[in-house]
């Protein structure tokens, strides 16, 4: 007679349908802090920072019993970094909810107009510094925050790095913004994925758009030429060269059609884009009015075709589908009616 299932255990997977319950947290705080703030009435600073203790009494955290520690957990064992942390040790429990919350905690002029993040008495660049956000400073105060030895998460802020739909976060106060007087940092991919069904709207809209969110995603690699250098026979079978990396950010693992950008150009003109400390690359594009709206000043915003560089079909071993603003070749109608395969993590 077989042993009876482990309680703990299905607990754990009732609710996600067969999901790790790592799963199932990550993505709840996902949902909560990228899109479902505002509806929720949590509150958030223009940097997208919540207060932990104001995420764990979020009714669906709730329902999961989710602990702090399992908070700390999603944060450090996220394979594509997905949250950002701050510790506050000077956090005063009848301060921490409001203050920390509509607070930035650091302005670009934090050194001039004395913006604190919670305390009254504490600078914000006492933990970030003023100026430009760097993906490295960021990255360093959710190391620094995680490595503290301190049990009260009213004393700790939380954020989704990127992918935010809140309009209110403000990407400029946390992102890193990316500059042809520096192209040192300027990465040397930028590539968006995507998937059969959608690239035909892609070519008929003009362009890339955030699509509710508040940026369009890109990625840092593959690179063009690993990507190439795929036999079509491996590439047919969805096999990736030996040496590239399983997990991206900024980019599904299962994309069919990859979309080089050239950043250059589009940076000079005058497309911004910032880097993410998971190092995903962002950008919002720049207004295009269609014909028939400029009237009525109804603008898009989009990365537009004039950016593309090359795009490449990889998992049916088609190779490039578009170079140098033209289509080489176009998918066939039993790849693009097939509709986007479902989102795995």
């Amino acid at each position: 007679m077989a042993p009876p299932k482990d309680n703990k255990d299905k607990r754990e997977r009732g609710h996600g349908q067969g999901q790790s319950r790592d799963v199932q947290v990550s993505k709840a705080l996902s949902l909560l802090l990228r899109h479902a703030a505002e509806k929720e009435g949590l509150k958030m600073n223009a940097q997208g920072y919540a207060s932990v203790p104001d995420v764990l009494n979020w009714r669906k955290l709730k329902s999961l019993k989710v602990t702090f520690p399992e908070i700390l957990h999603a944060v450090d064992s996220s394979d594509k970094k997905r949250f950002a942390l701050l510790h506050i040790p000077s956090a005063q429990p009848t301060k921490s909810t409001t203050q920390a919350t509509t607070t930035p905690v650091a302005s670009p002029n934090a050194e001039h107009d004395g913006s604190t993040i919670v305390g009254e008495d504490q600078p914000a660049s006492s933990v970030l510094e003023s100026g430009p956000a760097t993906s490295e400073a960021q990255q360093t105060a959710t190391d620094q925050a995680l490595s503290v030895k301190d049990t009260d998460p009213a004393n700790f802020l939380i954020r989704a790095t990127q992918g935010h739909s809140i309009k209110t976060v403000d990407a400029a106060s946390f992102l890193e913004p990316l500059s042809l007087s520096d192209e040192s940092k300027l990465p040397d991919t930028v590539v968006h994925g995507t998937f059969h069904a959608t690239w035909p709207a892609i070519l008929q809209s003009g362009g890339l758009r955030c699509m509710g969110r508040n940026h369009i995603h890109f990625a840092t690699g593959p690179s063009l030429e690993s990507v190439l250098a795929v036999p079509t026979d491996d590439a047919a079978q969805g096999k990736s060269k030996p040496n590239d990396p399983g997990v991206i950010s900024g980019m599904r693992r299962d994309a069919q059609v990859l979309i080089y950008i050239d950043v250059r150009k589009a940076l000079e003109a005058g497309v911004p884009f910032w880097r993410s400390e998971n190092g995903v690359i962002l950008s919002e594009g720049i207004p295009v009015a269609k014909s028939g709206q400029a009237e009525k000043g109804e603008e898009q915003k989009f990365v537009s075709l004039d950016f593309f560089d090359v795009v490449v079909e990889r998992k049916a071993g088609l190779g490039k589908l578009w170079e140098n603003g033209e289509v080489l070749q176009e998918l066939p109608d039993n790849l693009t009616k097939k509709g986007n395969p479902k989102a795995r993590r």
